[in-house]
C-alpha cells in the first residue's frame, strides 16, 4: 500500500512540474488586418491556442502566411502567454485596365498592319495570374503578366513591342492596375538563308517555310510573307526535317539557327546551317513474335514500301498503322508493334516485332449526347454488337455512316478497359446533335417563283426516329402548292427503305410572256430502296400525275409550243431508277469522299407522255491544308421523247444562275423563244471546280462556308447541236450559311466564256424560310457547297 501511494506522489508532482514548465499560449492576436478574415488565418496557420510556442513555431507561421500572397511583410512577437502577429497586407485589386497605343487605324490599314491582340484577349490572363479585381497585388505577379504578354508578342514577330505600367493606390489600399500596350511592328525577313544542302536544291527547301524574303511587292502585299512568326518558322523547320527523312537522309541535322535583327528589331536575318548525311535504301523486312494470324508475305504485301527503295520515315508510320489495323480487325485491339532498326552502310533493316495480347470483345455500347435522336436509330448503323469482336475498321465505318446520316453537327468514339477483365472494352459514342428541319410559317424569296407565302414542315429526323417528314402549302403569284411526303429510311433489318408523298400545283409562267402558260398538277408517289453495299444503293419510285395544260395565243403560236398546246389534259406513269455510292465523311459539310449517282426517269406507255431521261452526276471532295476543301462537280442529263412523243416542254433542261453557270441570268441558256426568252433543251452538260473554306472573317464560323469557284456548261437543244464553242464558263466568290431560319446563299460571279446576247447576273442572293422555297434554296446551298 505504501508503495502505492508514493507511485501516486511521485506522478502528481511529475505532473504539475511538467506544467508549470511548460509555455502553453492562450490568445493569439492579429495586427494591421483590414481586408482580411482573422478566423480565415487563424485556421490557415500551423499553430493553434494552448498550443506550446517552439523556437520553430514563428518560422512556420510566417512561411504559412507569406504563401497565401496576401501580406508582403510578417513579424511574430511573443508577449508572455500571447502571441503578437504583425501584419502588411498587400493591396487588393481594385480595376485593371488594358489599352492599346497602336497609332493612327488608317495608317496601320494602309501599312496591312492588325491588331495583335484585343484588350479582351490579353484581359483572360488576369485571371490566370490571380490579377483580377478582389485578388492581392503582387509585384512578382504583376512582373510575370507583363514577361508573358512580352514573349507573346515575341512569338510573333513583334520584337519592339513597349508595355507601360501604372498603379494607384487610393486610401483603403485598393490598387487600380493599367498597362499601355504598343505591339509595335512585326519584324520582316530581310534575308533567308539555308546552307549545308547539297541533295535538295534551295527552292525547295524554302518553298517549306511559309515566311521568307518579300515575293513581288504587291503580292507579297497580300501574302505577308516577309512577316516573322517564330511559330510559323519552327513549323517550316519540322517540315524541312520531315522532307529530309521521308527522302531517305535519317542522320539530316539543323547544326544552327542564327537570327540578326537591326537596331529596332524591326529587320531579321535567319542563316540556317544543316548537315544531310547519307540517303539510305530500305533493307530487309522481317516479322518477329506473335505473328500466326497472317503469313509474313501477306504482312509483307500490306507494306507500301520495298526492299531497295528510298526509305520514308512517315510512310513506315503509315505502315505500323496499317498493320495496327489488320490485327485490329481479327480482334486484337491492344496489338503492340515495335519496329527495331539496324543500318548496314546505306541500307535499313527492319525487325516488326508484335505482341498481339489477348483478343479483345465488346462489353457494353454506350450512346449519350444524343437528346432527340433514339438510341435504335443510332444502333442500327454501328456495324458492331455487344458481345462480338472488336473491329477497328467496322468502327471507323459507322462512324462514317453515323456522320453521314446528317442527323448530328459531330460524332466521337471512345473505348474504356475494364478493370478485372482484360479481354473486353466498352465502345463509347459521343453524339452531338444539329438542326435536321425547320417548322415555319414564312414570306421568302427566290429567283423562280418571286415572293412567295407558305407553312410548313421539313424534318429528316422526325420525333427522333430517323424518317422524313415534309409537308407544305405554298402560295404565291405565280405557283401554288401542297404536299405530303414521307420516307422511312429502314423500313427493315435489312435497311429496305419506304416512301410515299401525295402533291397538287398550279403554275402560272410569267417568264416567257405574261400568262404564257398555266399548269395544274396532282399526282402521287410510291418508293422503295435496296442498300447494295455500306455505300450503294438502288432506289425506285413510281409516280403518277394529272396534268392541265393551258396555253396563251402567243405561246400557243408559231415558233412556241403549238403542238404540245393542242393537248390540254396528259396522263403520266413515271418510273424512276436511281443508283447512288455516297462515301461522303460528312453529311453538312464533307471534306472527302465521292457523291455518284446514275439516274433513269421513263414515261410508261401506260399514260399519255412518252420521254425518258437519264441523269449522270458526280461530287467529290477533296482537303486540301488542315481547313479547305477542293470540291469537283459534274453532270451531264438527257431528256428525249421516244415513240414520236415529244419531250413535254417544262420536262426540258435549263441551265443559268445558282446550282448551274453562276454569271449568267437565272434560266437563261441555251436555246431561245422567238422573243429571246429560255425555251429549254434535251441535253444538260454542267461542272464547277470549288475551293472552299470556312468564312474565316467571322468568330463562330462552323456553319458558314466562303468558296471560290469556277463553272462550267451550257443547255443543247438536240444532242447533234452540242459544239465545244458554245459552251459558258464563269468565275466568283461564294458564300453560305445555314441559320436557325434556313439558308442563306450569295454569290459574286464574272463571265469568262460569253457571248452576246447572253444575259448577265453578276451578283446572287437566296434566304429560304418556308418549306418549299427552303427546299428549292437548301438544293442551291448544296450545290453551292455540298
Amino acid at each position: 500500500m505504501k508503495k502505492q501511494f508514493r507511485l501516486f506522489i511521485t506522478l502528481f508532482f511529475l505532473f504539475f512540474t511538467t506544467y508549470s514548465l511548460s509555455d502553453p499560449i492562450n490568445k493569439i492576436n492579429f495586427i494591421g488586418l483590414n481586408n482580411t478574415s482573422e478566423a480565415n488565418l487563424l485556421r490557415l496557420i500551423p499553430f493553434k491556442v494552448n498550443d506550446e510556442f517552439l523556437n520553430s513555431s514563428s518560422a512556420q507561421i510566417i512561411e504559412s502566411l507569406f504563401e497565401t500572397g496576401l501580406f508582403s511583410d510578417i513579424t511574430v512577437t511573443k508577449n508572455l502567454n500571447e502571441l503578437d502577429i504583425a501584419l502588411i497586407e498587400n493591396p487588393i485589386v481594385k480595376s485593371f485596365e488594358i489599352e492599346m497605343d497602336n497609332g493612327s487605324s488608317f495608317s496601320n490599314w494602309l501599312n496591312g498592319e492588325k491588331l495583335l491582340f484585343s484588350p479582351e484577349d490579353l484581359s483572360e490572363q488576369l485571371d490566370e495570374h490571380n490579377l483580377s479585381a478582389g485578388n492581392a497585388f503582387t509585384a512578382r505577379k504583376l512582373d510575370k503578366l507583363i514577361t508573358l504578354i512580352s514573349s507573346m508578342y515575341a512569338e510573333s514577330g513583334y520584337y519592339n513591342s513597349q508595355i507601360k505600367e501604372k498603379t494607384l493606390i487610393d486610401s483603403q489600399n485598393r490598387i487600380a492596375l493599367s498597362l499601355l500596350i504598343n505591339q509595335g511592328k512585326q519584324a520582316k525577313i530581310n534575308l533567308f538563308s539555308i546552307k549545308g544542302n547539297e541533295k535538295i536544291p534551295d527552292d525547295e527547301l524554302i518553298k517549306l517555310f511559309k515566311i521568307g524574303q518579300a515575293d513581288n511587292i504587291i503580292i507579297n502585299y497580300f501574302t505577308k510573307k516577309d512577316l516573322f512568326s517564330e511559330s510559323e518558322f519552327k513549323k517550316g523547320i519540322d517540315l524541312m526535317t520531315n522532307k529530309y527523312l521521308d527522302s531517305g537522309y535519317l542522320d539530316f541535322k539543323v547544326l544552327n539557327i542564327n537570327p540578326e535583327f537591326n537596331e529596332n528589331n524591326e529587320k531579321i536575318s535567319l542563316y540556317i546551317e544543316i548537315e544531310e548525311g547519307p540517303q539510305y535504301q530500305l533493307g530487309d523486312v522481317i516479322f518477329s513474335g506473335d505473328i500466326s494470324t497472317f503469313t509474313s508475305q501477306e504482312l509483307l504485301n500490306a507494306l507500301s514500301m520495298n526492299k531497295g527503295e528510298v526509305f520514308n520515315r512517315t510512310l513506315i508510320i503509315k505502315d505500323i498503322q496499317t498493320l495496327t489495323d489488320m490485327f485490329a480487325d481479327k480482334g486484337y485491339a491492344f496489338v503492340d508493334i515495335n519496329p527495331i532498326t539496324s543500318d548496314v552502310l546505306n541500307s535499313v533493316n527492319i525487325n516488326f516485332e508484335i505482341y498481339l495480347n489477348k483478343k479483345t470483345y465488346i462489353n457494353r455500347i454506350n450512346i449519350s449526347g444524343n437528346t432527340r435522336t433514339q438510341d435504335e436509330v443510332i444502333r442500327r448503323e454501328i456495324g458492331i454488337s455487344e458481345g462480338g469482336l472488336y473491329s477497328r475498321s467496322v468502327l471507323r465505318d459507322s462512324l462514317i455512316k453515323l456522320r453521314r446520316l446528317g442527323y448530328f453537327s459531330d460524332v466521337q468514339i471512345s473505348t474504356n478497359e475494364i478493370e478485372g477483365m482484360p479481354d473486353k472494352i466498352d465502345i463509347n459514342f459521343l453524339i452531338e446533335e444539329t438542326q435536321t428541319g425547320s417548322v415555319s410559317f414564312s414570306v421568302s424569296h427566290s429567283n423562280n417563283y418571286g415572293v412567295s407565302f407558305g407553312a410548313g414542315i421539313e424534318e429528316k429526323n422526325i420525333f427522333g426516329s430517323g424518317n422524313t417528314l415534309n409537308a407544305s402549302l405554298n402560295a404565291s403569284k405565280s405557283f401554288n402548292r401542297i404536299s405530303f411526303y414521307f420516307m422511312n429510311p429502314n423500313y427493315n433489318d435489312e435497311g429496305h427503305s419506304l416512301s410515299f408523298g401525295a402533291f397538287k400545283s398550279e403554275i402560272n409562267d410569267d417568264d416567257i410572256a405574261t400568262n404564257s402558260y398555266e399548269i395544274d398538277t396532282t399526282g402521287f408517289s410510291l418508293g422503295y430502296g435496296v442498300p447494295l453495299s455500306d455505300s450503294t444503293r438502288l432506289n425506285t419510285e413510281f409516280e403518277f400525275s394529272t396534268n392541265e395544260i393551258k396555253c396563251s395565243s402567243l405561246f400557243a403560236g408559231t415558233g412556241y409550243e403549238s403542238s404540245q398546246c393542242l393537248s390540254k389534259g396528259n396522263d403520266e406513269f413515271k418510273l424512276n431508277i436511281n443508283w447512288n455510292k455516297d462515301t461522303l465523311n460528312n453529311y453538312l459539310y464533307p471534306t472527302d469522299g465521292v457523291n455518284n449517282s446514275i439516274s433513269a426517269d421513263i414515261a410508261l406507255p401506260l399514260g399519255d407522255y412518252r420521254y425518258f431521261n437519264l441523269d449522270a452526276s458526280h461530287k467529290s471532295y477533296r482537303p486540301i491544308g488542315d481547313v479547305s476543301t477542293l470540291k469537283f462537280t459534274g453532270s451531264f442529263n438527257l431528256s428525249k421523247g421516244y415513240n414520236g412523243k415529244e419531250l413535254p416542254f417544262y420536262k426540258r433542261n435549263f441551265g443559268g444562275g445558282s446550282g448551274s453557270v453562276r454569271g449568267f441570268g437565272n434560266k437563261s441558256l441555251g436555246p431561245l423563244y422567238p422573243n429571246g426568252k429560255a425555251k429549254g433543251g434535251e441535253i444538260a452538260i454542267l461542272g464547277s471546280a470549288n475551293l472552299i473554306t470556312p468564312a474565316f472573317f467571322f468568330d463562330n464560323n462552323e456553319k458558314m462556308r466562303l468558296s471560290a469557284f469556277v463553272d462550267a456548261g451550257n443547255i443543247f437543244e438536240k444532242s447533234s447541236n452540242i459544239k465545244l464553242g458554245d459552251i459558258r464558263m464563269s468565275t466568283g466568290l461564294g458564300f453560305a450559311y445555314l441559320s436557325p431560319i434556313g439558308s442563306i446563299g450569295a454569290f459574286i460571279s464574272t463571265p469568262i466564256l460569253k457571248k452576246d446576247g447572253d444575259v448577265i447576273e453578276d451578283f446572287g442572293f437566296s434566304l429560304g424560310t418556308g418549306f418549299w422555297i427552303l427546299h428549292e434554296d437548301s438544293r442551291i446551298f448544296f450545290l453551292l457547297f455540298g
